[in-house]
């Protein structure tokens, strides 16, 4: 049989761990930052390029500690719309560099193997590598409409 102090001094801890639970829990959405509406295009060559996904990184990370990465996809019209943390949120105000790369789709078949398209669209590969891309973005503190990134494949 266990003694009293022993079952109190582990309800105790019980209660603590409980509490700091419910405080992780409560305090998590002020960790988030505040994001605004962000939208953009993409071009290749001049046309809307589809199926590109558009990556920024902030370029002073002070902010970002849950290391945020802005991103969106191209619809049709070569037009995105961003989110960080849930659908269409937008950005956190910063300077970004960007990366921007093409979907691919997997086989017919569900396998990993990627299908290509003999005519498809090609786009560089140093468009991917934000270090490499030459691609910057600005998001300020309000609903904001990124220039539009003009590519070439060549």
């Amino acid at each position: 049989m266990q003694c009293y102090k022993c079952l109190s001094s582990h309800f105790i801890l019980a209660i603590a761990y409980c509490s700091g639970l419910f405080c992780l829990v409560g305090c998590e959405s002020s960790i988030q930052q505040t994001t605004y509406p962000v939208s953009g295009e993409v071009k290749l060559d001049g046309k809307p390029l589809a199926g590109a996904v558009i990556v920024l990184h902030a370029v002073d990370k002070t902010n970002f500690k849950w290391e945020e990465l802005p991103q969106g996809v191209t619809d049709q019209n070569g037009k995105f719309n961003l989110f960080t943390y849930s659908s269409n949120d937008g950005a956190p105000a910063a300077e970004y560099t960007v990366g921007i790369a093409l979907q691919q789709a997997v086989s017919d078949e569900g396998d990993d193997q990627v299908k290509r398209e003999k005519n498809g669209v090609k786009l560089p590969t140093k468009f991917a590598d934000p270090k490499k891309s030459g691609l910057t973005a600005r998001v300020d503190a309000k609903a904001t409409v990124i220039p539009t990134f003009e590519l070439a494949s060549k």
